[in-house]
């Protein structure tokens, strides 16, 4: 997943451009995520397979129970 983490936005947070970005890599219904988050202005973005993807996209990945 560390190929996975280069596809996450780096620096200072694109949306507010003051913020740090803090990113989690994780597995969702077999697919590798990334989650990316600005801790000032709280903007998120995901991206699978290294292209930005809405949370919709994200949560149909999630099985149901």
């Amino acid at each position: 997943m560390n190929d996975l983490l280069d596809a996450a936005p780096h620096g200072p947070c694109p949306n507010c451009r003051q913020g740090d970005l803090i990113t989690i890599s994780m597995a969702v219904g077999g697919r590798d995520i990334l989650f990316s988050t600005c801790h000032l202005c709280e903007s998120k973005w995901w991206f699978r397979e290294g292209e930005l993807v809405p949370l919709a996209s994200v949560l149909d990945l999630v099985p149901a129970r």
